[in-house]
């Protein structure tokens, strides 16, 4: 990633990068990109998924959990940065819309890389690289299906994986085919927002603007009013002070952001 950001900066147009991911544009700051920029914070970092809690679950008494929050949250914001230093600066260099959505990864970006020196030896790493973070990606978010199949159905861990991914992968058939085949079938075409939301669309905003705000919003809710205080204080070694600014955090402020993000679009 470092080697592919480092070529991007060289061959492409940095100085456009900097100003499109830096410079503020208060004119662009609305209440439904407040409501992105949360989904997106959430998915990113598995809020409101129970990602964390079941991999934290597996984790031992001497892994220090707060240690492991900060590192998680810094490393996935240093990652991102990096992988924007990667991707557009080929995209401004090339006249491309840096906005083109799913399609800058399929459509615009190869043609980026068709047009720069050594591109597809780029292409290559830039693919391997996507491939990887999707694997992952899929790997932790199936442990959850997974972990409560062994668990609460008692199946060996090989059968409940194999289970399902499976049935993940018939679920997602809609959301590809919406991407070709069925490209122009709108299912909520009769509603104002929705004219031109295709499977995919429809799933990307069920889950990053309903779905994990929810989870969020009801995690914040059970932490900070139905789990022990004593819980919080053992298993993050927090100190008197501490304790008592993450219980308003997670009582008060959290939820009050959560829902003020998540209603602002339709009150505007």
């Amino acid at each position: 990633m470092l080697a592919l950001a480092g070529y991007s900066v060289i061959e492409g147009d940095v100085v456009a990068t900097l100003k499109f991911l830096f410079k503020i544009d208060m004119q662009s700051f609305t209440a439904r990109t407040a409501l992105e920029a949360l989904g997106l914070g959430f998915f990113s970092i598995g809020v409101g998924l129970g990602l964390m809690i079941t991999y934290a679950a597996y984790s031992g008494r001497e892994i220090d959990l707060m240690e492991v929050a900060v590192v998680s949250v810094v490393g996935d914001t240093a990652i991102s940065l990096l992988a924007g230093f990667a991707v557009f600066p080929m995209v401004f260099a090339h006249g491309l819309d840096p906005a083109s959505g799913p399609g800058l990864v399929f459509i615009t970006l190869p043609l980026a890389f068709a047009q720069m020196p050594f591109g597809r030896l780029a292409a290559t790493g830039f693919y391997i690289l996507l491939f990887v973070a999707a694997l992952a990606s899929a790997i932790s978010m199936l442990e959850l299906v997974v972990a409560m199949l062994v668990r609460r159905f008692d199946r060996p861990r090989a059968q409940a994986a194999w289970f399902a991914a499976a049935g993940c992968f018939i679920a997602g058939i809609p959301s590809v085919l919406s991407f070709n085949l069925r490209s122009g079938w709108f299912p909520l075409a009769r509603l104002s927002g929705f004219e031109h939301a295709t499977v995919f669309d429809l799933l990307d905003y069920l889950s990053s603007n309903l779905l994990l705000p929810i989870g969020g919003f009801v995690l914040a809710l059970f932490v900070g009013w139905v789990l022990p205080g004593a819980v919080l204080v053992d298993e993050l070694s927090l100190s008197r002070w501490q304790a008592q600014l993450l219980s308003v955090t997670l009582r008060y402020v959290a939820p009050a952001g959560i829902a003020a993000a998540a209603l602002a679009p339709i009150w505007s």
